[in-house]
């Protein structure tokens, strides 16, 4: 890994290797490779791991019974926005006091020099971090709530099916494994329906301020955009799965962004590494905005043509093709 190296000057620190995506959508298949990245990223000491195990907690210990959910009552709603706020904070705000305030591991791997915006007129309260909170609280613990309370009262109603992991175990898994796939597909395609003029100017515009993120910048959203990202759930409604599969996807679409915006790219204790964090990919998007608008597991911007692999050659790639747009 190198840090400003000669011609990477935009920023601190950047991979030394292009982005590299997910070798399942690679031909020929090398099955070894797949099972590799698959374990590396998503089934490994993780913080998705700690999300899986979070969604049992969850749902076991910090959700109402199915008898109390049948009826949608404040009490209740009002205990689910808390335990989602208390969530956020505890993870959001975890990682902002550990990488921007105590600077427990100074700029190492961190993709921008700057800090975070201070006395700024773009953000609320002239303050990005202020900003982030106010958003990613009343819009994207609202929307993350109101998902969350729909599914519930749903399951409580018997207005959908489910199935239970007691029950269809290989089933369970079997979603534990689509996850990168379901949630890669959905957020390329509303990624870029969001890019629409009319949309990013008067909804995801609220996101994109953030051309330097952190933790806070994750679901810092319009609430319309809320509304859209964080829809992928929604398939539990038509597919059945277990309420904890449910559980841990509204935490991959919600928590899990704290991390991806974290603006490093691994989590370090002096020289040992704790955990990935950001990957480079969306942070070349919050800097470029017309690139990378899925993710490293469906290698939707490869074959689209909105791929930016993070080299020189791409970042000029991309300027000529915003230059031959305007003119």
């Amino acid at each position: 890994m190198a840090e400003n190296a000669t011609g990477r000057k935009t920023w601190n620190y950047s991979p030394d290797e292009p982005i590299r995506y997910n070798p399942l959508f690679d031909w020929p298949i090398h099955p070894l490779k797949v099972f590799t990245w698959m374990i590396k990223r998503w089934i490994s000491i993780s913080r998705f791991l700690m999300f899986i195990i979070l969604g049992f907690v969850i749902y076991q210990y910090l959700t109402p019974s199915l008898q109390t959910m049948q009826h949608v009552t404040f009490d209740w709603v009002l205990l689910i926005f808390l335990r989602n706020t208390t969530l956020l904070f505890l993870v959001a705000g975890s990682l902002h006091l550990y990488l921007h305030v105590r600077k427990a591991q100074g700029d190492s791997f961190k993709f921008l020099k700057q800090e975070m915006a201070i006395n700024n007129k773009r953000f609320k309260f002239n303050d990005q971090v202020y900003d982030n909170m106010f958003w990613s609280i009343a819009s994207g613990v609202t929307v993350w709530t109101g998902y969350e309370v729909l599914y519930l009262c749903s399951l409580a109603k018997e207005w959908i099916s489910v199935a239970p992991l007691a029950e269809h175990p290989l089933q369970f898994f079997f979603w534990i494994l689509c996850f990168p796939l379901i949630r890669g597909t959905h957020f390329y395609f509303i990624h870029r329906l969001l890019h629409h003029p009319f949309l990013y100017q008067h909804v995801h515009i609220t996101h994109h301020r953030n051309v330097n993120t952190g933790p806070w910048s994750g679901i810092s959203m319009h609430p319309i955009e809320n509304l859209i990202y964080q829809s992928s759930p929604l398939i539990h409604f038509i597919i059945p799965s277990d309420p904890v599969i449910v559980i841990i996807h509204l935490i991959l679409v919600t928590v899990n962004p704290a991390f991806t915006h974290s603006g490093f790219e691994k989590i370090m204790n002096k020289e040992t590494k704790i955990l990935d964090s950001a990957d480079f990919h969306h942070q070349l998007h919050h800097k470029y905005f017309d690139c990378n608008y899925g993710n490293m597991d469906v290698p939707l911007d490869v074959w689209l043509g909105t791929h930016h692999d993070g080299t020189d050659e791409a970042t000029q790639k991309l300027r000529m093709k915003k230059r031959k747009s305007v003119t």
